[in-house]
């Protein structure tokens, strides 16, 4: 489909009315089939009930008798009935849909002429349709059990009218009364009427089908009245005046008798409607050489969907749980009168063939802008359209959409066309087709007569082929469907739809070219309710519904399926995006929006839905799943569920408001189908109904906390997270209309924080005090900025990178064994804000679990983003969070999987793992670990509410679990204390050769420092230093390892101190030496060593010595290559003594002279004759020392 600028049409002269006496058939033989004696204008201004029905049974030509229901008075009744609850919804008072409702339908369902006649057409017109046989006396029995009614109404609708007239205490009791004696029969007569079917199953099912229409209105009427009881009960509650009454002896609780009674219903009411539907596409037409009918498909269908699909569609309106104010509902549902369908279509096309041929695929709801018709290219009588397309718009939509072409187009057909100008409509046409079953040519329409409304006046315009002279039969057929009100016209109902009182209009025509002989074209004219609004107006008085599929635009993944039958309308199956665009006028007015949904996707806290409105903060929900499984052609009304909006929205002062809903999981494979957007005007009555709810919502939530009545013991499911947002919900309550009860839930709250608080094992799991009880890395903060969470909370940033070495970023705490329980299971969990590559450790036996969450930032929707001096007001946010006081699997989604050693989380806010202990032994102390570390320098984390609890005792097979893993880790500890006395004997005998005593207070005197470095080298060797995670935490062998090191330590000292050269062991490079060419100090297998590689290389260093002592000059060296390498010390009396290496010596050697200096200076020189030469230590050791 291509777009267009819309309306192209501007002849301002297009929509003037015609004279009526221009309008008669100028048809040149004396024979029309069907003749029309007056003017349609005269029709619309004068015809009465009966007139109308002769005239549209007389000019409709179909396939059979069967068809002719299509604009008979039943049908009448059907959008009569449907008009009146839609303005009744409409009405704010509390009776005023039962008093507006029963006043029009009562005379509709039971006229005074005769009371049966209704009932009966209901039952008679479906009977036409299928045309299957049934014992008249079922059916006689059905009127019967559905007329008792009328006496039970009547009465009820009196009384109710002389209450609003004078509500005394008699007059109330009355009207309570009554509501109980019309319930009580309706409770009896509509299961009398689904049980009185006739004893064979299928014949039975028929019955039902039959009587489907009936059951409709009966249950339509008794949802009023449990609607009208609900609303009247809670009136008088909330009025002092009515304060003496008393309750009736056999006092029902409404409400939850009416819920039922909608789901009940609407379930029966569409499972019906498709075994009627599925009865007639399996059965074959006799008439049709055993063929399937469409055309009588098409007329159960639209029958069916005037008469119970609208109702239907409507029942969830009654729930005043849920519309507690007024209600703007539209029917967005399509239905097809057809034209031409006798030259059996069976013939050339199969039935899904007619099917996907004459009806329109599920689409957005659109608006007609044009009619486009080709006529034959003749200038010769009985010229006729060939073919058309439709031009439409989407809702509040500037580009017009042109449709495929139907029919048979050539290319010498001449275009005429109808353009319709904003705001006007098409709600009755006379159709006049070329009858030509006796000739070879063509049966298509030659002219068409369109009746139009702007909603002031009647228009009307007309398209003819040719001259529209015609010589041939014509068949004459008037197409529309009757009012939408029941008004009084002389004191007869005036039931022809006129330009301000209509039930629908025409949205499209679509056609099938029949290769028959005589070439028929048939057509299908599409009509949709006028419900619909043109203008997606949201009210300021009303919740206003706006269905889905009235977007203007949809996201490429998105599409539009077919509603299950009870949402008046087809659904939009959202996949990544769509557009809105609504109109209001009241800036001031607030609202709450909310979806009608139904989805098949995993229950979570993040959002799902975001909703992005100009001059508004962007919105988000989480989705709860509704039903299972993938197939959503048969959804029940319980699969549909409504979600609201976390925050109230004021509209920006613009007339048309946009509003784009996105998915934030475009990339899973679950559906989301949009039924209907719904504005909820904030009034003063809402928002103190919204406060008693969130109250007794908040009672209900702190009431499941504890495990006994006298509430020293939480629930173990209960969180220390779901205490701190419960607390949040308790400061929200209005201290202005609940002080006391706000007063006491807050004692109850912080009773519970203690509690959980006293059975937490960790120290500090929320932070209130910083990091006490924890051991952290640097780069860990406390803050108390995310609206998330309750107070503080931990942040851990990304880990360090310093010249490429990471350093993660951690935090831990052990929990003591005496704080534990021998043989018991505890919980470890906690709540995570966001998160990227945490890991999660917890571990007793060395049996660690492992888990790396990646937890996406997506619960702002859920708070206000902003602080203010008094901290975060969370209470700008109607919702309450979706994981409070529901321990469903969505809570715990990362949890431990004992198969697995580790395991990856993703997006879930909350973790639950579990732990076990054995045996306990406080000497050994082996405690729980628990542990948050980030090894990447782009991770971080915002976490709080971390708690261990008792769980419970462990028996049976986790019991035989602990205690294998007990003894496996006990084996495995006196394992590494054998390695270790093994390490730690070999390394302290290595340094105590070292030392000269125990004290360590002087080296040996042939102490070197290659036996200080292998010692150091067995101390690094020494295992289990350090935690197996932490690379700098202690671990089970670091005490003896820090003895030992300082040990070694304290040798060096002592190396270094007795060693006269400065920098001996050239671990500060060539510090202290002087060099000349190419001499440099390099890292060979961890030591430095001092590296000549050139003959012409030099090193040497000046020394000052102690006056006639004795020194030691100590050398380890290799040489490599031919020459020398020498180490010589001379005085200044020219006294020397040289140390000379060759490479005969294999590896470093040691190396001593003993020197006695005439000086107090002498001069260390290195160098070598070829080759190179490596130098590892040099000593000069007094012999003093």
């Amino acid at each position: 489909m291509g777009g267009t600028n819309m309306n192209p049409y501007q002849n301002k002269n297009e929509y003037e009315t015609l004279n009526a006496s221009q309008k008669k058939l100028n048809i040149s033989n004396n024979y029309t089939r069907y003749p029309i004696e007056n003017s349609p204008k005269q029709l619309l201004q004068s015809t009465n009930y009966k007139d109308w029905l002769n005239m549209c049974q007389q000019n409709q030509q179909y396939g059979g008798d069967f068809e002719t229901f299509i604009d008979s008075g039943e049908l009448s009744a059907y959008t009569i009935v449907v008009g009146t609850v839609l303005t009744g919804f409409g009405f704010t008072t509390p009776l005023g849909l039962a008093l507006i409702g029963f006043g029009t339908l009562i005379p509709v369902l039971f006229p005074a002429q005769d009371q049966s006649n209704t009932w009966s057409d209901f039952i008679t017109q479906t009977k036409n349709i299928i045309k299957k046989e049934i014992a008249s006396t079922y059916i006689s029995n059905a009127n019967k059990i559905l007329n008792r009614s009328f006496n039970v109404i009547s009465t009820y609708h009196n009384h109710l009218k002389t209450w609003e007239n004078n509500p005394n205490p008699q007059n109330t009791q009355d009207v309570r009364t009554q509501i109980q004696l019309v319930h009580y029969h309706f409770q009896n007569v509509i299961p009398e009427l689904v049980n009185s079917c006739p004893p064979n199953p299928s014949d039975c099912d028929y019955y039902n089908i039959l009587v489907l229409s009936s059951y409709a209105q009966a249950a339509n009427l008794h949802l009023t009245v449990l609607n009208q009881a609900v609303k009247f009960e809670a009136y008088l509650k909330n009025n002092r005046q009515f304060d003496y009454l008393e309750p009736l002896p056999t006092a029902i609780d409404y409400y939850p008798v009416l819920t039922k009674a909608i789901e009940d219903y609407t379930n029966y009411c569409v499972t019906t409607y498709k075994k009627g539907l599925n009865l007639i596409k399996t059965t074959p037409d006799s008439n049709l050489d055993g063929n399937i009918n469409w055309n009588t498909y098409n007329t159960y269908r639209t029958k069916m969907t005037t008469a119970v699909l609208d109702l239907v569609a409507l029942f969830p309106n009654y729930d005043v749980g849920k519309y507690p104010i007024g209600v703007q509902s539209e029917l967005t549902r399509e239905i097809y009168q057809v034209l031409n369908f006798e030259e059996s279509p069976y013939k050339y096309y199969d039935f899904q063939y007619q099917e996907d041929s004459l009806t329109r695929r599920p689409h957005l709801f659109t608006w007609l802008d044009s009619l486009n018709f080709y006529e034959k290219a003749q200038t010769t009588p009985n010229n006729f359209f060939t073919s058309h397309y439709n031009m439409f718009h989407y809702t509040l939509d500037n580009i017009s959409q042109k449709s495929s072409v139907f029919g048979n187009h050539n290319v010498t057909d001449k275009l005429k066309s109808l353009g319709l100008a904003t705001n006007i409509y098409i709600f009755l046409l006379n159709v006049i087709s070329l009858d030509n079953k006796y000739l070879n040519d063509y049966n298509n329409i030659s002219k068409m007569d369109f009746f139009i409304t702007n909603g002031t006046r009647l228009l009307e315009k007309e398209l003819t082929a040719g001259s529209g002279q015609i010589t041939y039969d014509v068949n004459k057929n008037i197409f529309g469907l009757p009012i939408l009100k029941r008004r009084e016209n002389q004191g007869n109902p005036t039931l022809f739809p006129t330009y301000d009182n209509y039930s629908h209009i025409l949205s499209f025509i679509k056609s099938l070219s029949i290769p028959a002989t005589y070439k028929t074209q048939v057509y299908t004219f599409a009509w949709t309710h006028s419900s619909v609004d043109p203008k997606n107006t949201i009210y300021t008085h009303l919740t206003t519904q706006i269905p889905a599929v009235k977007a203007n635009s949809l996201g490429t993944a998105s599409k539009v399926v077919q509603g299950p039958g009870h949402t008046g309308g087809d659904l939009i199956d959202f996949k990544d995006h769509f557009k809105i665009t609504c109109q209001h006028s009241n800036f001031q007015q607030s609202y709450f929006i909310r979806i009608r949904y139904a989805s098949n996707g995993s229950a979570n806290t993040r959002a799902v839905i975001n909703l992005s409105i100009p001059g508004v903060a962007e919105l988000g929900m989480a989705l709860n799943p509704t039903f299972s499984g993938t197939d959503y052609t048969n959804l029940k009304y319980k699969d549909f569920q409504y979600l609201e909006f976390s925050n109230e929205v004021k509209f920006a002062p613009n007339q048309n408001i946009s509003l784009v809903f996105n998915r934030s999981d475009v990339y899973t494979n679950t559906t989301v189908l949009i039924d209907k957007i719904e504005f909820l005007p904030i009034t003063r009555s809402i928002r103190e109904d919204r406060e008693k709810q969130k109250l007794e919502t908040v009672q209900q939530i702190i009431n499941t906390f504890y495990a006994n009545p006298i509430k020293n013991t939480l629930q173990s499911e209960l969180t220390d997270y779901d205490i701190d947002q419960a607390a949040n919900l308790v400061e929200c309550i209005s201290e202005e209309l609940y002080p006391k009860e706000k007063m006491l839930l807050l004692d109850e709250v912080k009773n519970a924080k203690q509690l959980s608080q006293s059975r937490n094992v960790l120290q500090n799991g929320d932070f209130e005090s910083a990091t006490l009880g924890w051991t952290t890395s640097d780069n860990i903060t406390i803050q108390e900025d995310d609206p998330i969470f309750k107070g503080h909370y931990l942040h851990m940033s990304g880990a360090r990178d310093i010249d490429g070495t990471i350093f993660p970023t951690y935090i831990f705490q052990k929990i003591d064994e005496s704080k534990l329980k021998p043989y018991t299971r505890y919980l470890v969990r906690g709540f995570v804000g966001s998160s990227k590559d945490v890991e999660l450790v917890v571990s007793r036996y060395g049996e660690e679990i492992d888990a790396i969450m990646n937890v996406p930032a997506d619960l702002n929707y859920l708070y206000p983003s902003t602080f203010d001096c008094e901290g975060s007001n969370r209470c700008e946010t109607s919702a309450v969070p979706a994981n409070i006081g529901n321990t469903s699997d969505m809570l715990y989604s990362c949890q431990y999987d004992t198969g697995k050693k580790h395991v990856v989380c993703q997006d879930s806010h909350q973790f639950s793992f579990t732990i076990d202990t054995g045996a306990l032994d406080t000497n050994e102390n082996i405690g729980v670990w628990v542990m948050f570390k980030i090894s990447s320098p782009d991770g971080y984390a915002s976490l709080d509410n971390l708690e261990v609890i008792e769980e419970g005792p462990i028996d049976g097979e986790a019991l035989s679990r602990v205690k294998h893993m007990e003894k496996k880790w006990n084996d495995q500890m006196e394992a590494k204390r054998s390695e270790t006395q093994q390490a730690y004997d070999v390394a302290k005998q290595a340094i105590d050769a070292l030392f000269t005593n125990v004290q360590d207070e002087a080296l040996q005197f042939d102490t070197t420092l290659a036996q200080i470095q292998y010692a150091e080298y067995l101390v690094q060797s020494i295992p289990y230093v350090y935690n197996d995670w932490l690379s700098d935490v202690p671990g089970m062998n670091y005490d003896i390892y820090v003895e030992l090191d300082a040990r070694v330590a304290q040798a060096r000292y002592l190396y270094d101190t007795r060693n006269i050269i400065k920098n001996g062991d050239f671990t500060q490079g060539v510090m202290g030496w002087h060099v000349t060419g190419n001499a440099d100090v390099q890292q060979i297998d961890g030591v430095s060593v001092l590296v000549l590689s050139n003959w012409s290389a030099g090193v040497s260093q000046n020394v000052h010595l102690q006056h006639n002592h004795g020194y030691v000059l100590r050398v380890i060296a290799k040489k490599e290559g031919p020459g020398n390498g020498y180490v010589t010390l001379m005085d200044c009396e020219e006294n020397q003594e040289k140390l000379t290496f060759t490479s005969c010596e294999e590896g470093y050697i040691t190396k001593t002279v003993d020197v006695f200096p005439d000086t107090d200076r002498v001069r260390i020189e290195i160098g070598e004759t070829e080759g190179s030469f490596y130098i590892e230590s040099i000593e000069l050791i007094c012999m003093n020392e």
